[in-house]
């Protein structure tokens, strides 16, 4: 990726483990016109020791880091470029600024204050509290040593572009945020530039549609983009109005592994109530339901969120079909235009389209133009069993599968069959089942694993035949009681063999336990179309 536009202070790099923030930080850093500096996920391991053994190696007694110019000389070229603390150790010791700003820092945020000793050689900070004084490099926690290093980082001079890798390694939140905001003022103060690649939540409270400009957002197989980039001028207002009645707003949709959007407190209440009274717990723990301030907040949220390729869900009131982010959204997706065309014989399939007999129905029956109006219409007055209705429907259910659930009745109170919005009344109605669990479950995450569990158990007893029939093929007529071959070990904990007859062998899988019993049979002439696993019982 390419950073042209380095007029922001602080960049953050946010998206899931593995979508690729660290590896375009690292390539960053190596542009050497950038004059980066890096501190990588790995930036203790500078300041502590290890023993090495045969097998691995083990914590050891740290001394402190070496002052010598030979030592120092040696560590940096065990470890060229990869992002350790250890300079900033030697910072503290060799830029009295850096020190002093540090210790400032710790004193009125923590009530501490360091001091930096030389022992034989090596230097050793201390930490006191009041009378009682311990190391920072032996005594102290990973949190006060990463805060030192990442504050020693920030307050250096040698540096043009600062990069950090999930500074919120071992520190408490609030800490985070913290050292977030003296790095952004350090960047204002020198015109210089940061890159934080994050996981915390915490750390991100755009209050504009400006703001977004400094969020890069990373998916696996897709290119990084700027949040800023998927916000049309139009929206500018609405998108900055939303962050500022919901700062966490942007956390929530790029922290969550499957964002719910929704329109407002009410609906927070009554699908949480509807959730933890039909769904198992760790149901509701994955369900992150988002408040965006209304219907339209919906339909706008519910736009971008798909541009920047979020798995999302939206519920809304009725009437946010007529707004032009749903339109938009909803031509720009191949599943639903083909559920247009194939579905309502709609031709262009468009949207527009899609809605036009409705519309036209409407006009005919004098009906106000503004969504609310046409919304109520389509809730209450569409004659049931009509054309009109059946396209209701259809139109409802193509919008369902694009991750989009507006209320058929009309609104959340309709559904709750309550008369006045309000968290209390919300949560009342929908302790009692009703037409909110059919939303409820249809917004309900959860990562499933059995579906793939049971396909890579498949794959795994289907290796296991092929091995075992390559034994028969060369002693026919053996009979095998035992997995082969050299994963034989580990697949005798998953499933046991056992001979049919002369010729024919079957596997039983004895784990996982949700699927013991599983058992497949063949012979040395069984093709891997055949190789399937079959439930307990199933002998056609």
């Amino acid at each position: 990726m390419t950073i042209d536009d380095w007029s922001i202070p602080v960049t953050f790099f946010v998206g899931r483990n593995g979508s690729g923030k660290s590896k375009a930080a690292h390539a960053i850093a190596q542009r050497r016109e950038y004059e980066v500096r890096i501190l990588s996920t790995d930036r203790l391991a500078g300041i502590m020791s290890y023993s090495v053994r045969p097998w691995g190696s083990e914590p050891g007694e740290m001394k402190g880091v070496p002052i010598g110019d030979k030592e120092r000389k040696q560590m940096r070229q065990l470890s060229p470029n990869s992002g350790m603390g250890n300079e900033e150790l030697y910072a503290l010791k060799e830029q009295p600024e850096v020190w002093l700003r540090v210790a400032a820092f710790l004193r009125r945020a923590l009530g501490r204050s360091i001091e930096l000793r030389e022992n034989s050689g090596f230097l050793d900070p201390y930490v006191r509290v009041g009378a009682v004084e311990y190391s920072l490099l032996r005594e102290e926690g990973h949190g006060l040593r990463e805060l030192v290093i990442l504050l020693a980082a920030v307050y250096r001079q040698d540096w043009k572009i600062l990069i950090v890798d999930e500074p919120e390694l071992h520190l408490h939140p609030s800490m985070a945020r913290l050292w977030v905001t003296e790095l952004s003022a350090e960047c204002a103060r020198s015109g210089r530039r940061a890159i934080v690649v994050t996981h915390e939540p915490t750390l991100l409270k755009p209050k504009s549609t400006d703001d977004l400009a400094a969020i890069w957002h990373f998916a696996a197989n897709q290119p990084p983009t700027r949040l800023s980039q998927h916000v049309l001028a139009a929206q500018s207002a609405r998108v900055t109005a939303s962050l500022q009645g919901n700062p966490q707003l942007v956390s929530q949709l790029v922290f969550s592994p499957r964002p719910v959007l929704v329109e407002g407190p009410h609906d927070v209440a009554a699908l949480t109530v509807s959730l933890a009274r039909t769904q198992p717990p760790e149901v509701v723990a994955q369900t992150d339901l988002v408040e965006c301030g209304g219907s339209g907040g919906v339909a706008l949220w519910f736009e971008i969120c798909l541009k920047l390729g979020l798995d999302v869900k939206a519920v809304a009131d009725l009437d946010s079909c007529f707004a032009p982010e749903v339109k938009r959204t909803m031509d720009s997706i191949l599943h639903v235009t083909e559920g247009y065309r194939d579905e309502l014989a709609t031709d262009p399939p468009t949207t527009t389209n899609a809605l036009k007999p409705l519309i036209s129905a409407m006009d005919a029956a004098s009906i106000q133009k503004d969504p609310k109006s046409r919304g109520k219409w389509l809730a209450l007055s569409v004659p049931e069993g009509s054309g009109n209705a059946i396209r209701k429907q259809k139109l409802l259910e193509v919008w369902r599968n694009a991750g989009l659930w507006l209320h058929p009745q009309g609104n959340l109170e309709d559904v709750l069959s309550i008369t006045t919005k309000g968290g209390d009344q919300a949560r009342l109605a929908a302790s009692e089942a009703g037409p909110i669990d059919e939303v409820s479950n249809w917004c309900a995450y959860s990562l499933d694993l059995m579906g793939d569990v049971y396909a890579l158990l498949g794959a795994t007893v289907e290796r296991m035949a092929h091995s075992l029939m390559e034994v028969q093929r060369l002693n026919p007529g053996i009979q095998l009681r035992n997995t082969v071959g050299s994963s034989s070990t580990g697949d005798a904990r998953i499933a046991r063999v056992e001979p049919v007859s002369s010729d024919v062998h079957r596997i039983t899988v004895m784990a996982p336990r949700e699927f013991s019993g599983y058992w497949v049979e063949f012979s040395r002439e069984t093709p891997s179309s055949e190789l399937n696993l079959r439930p307990p019982g199933d002998e056609r």
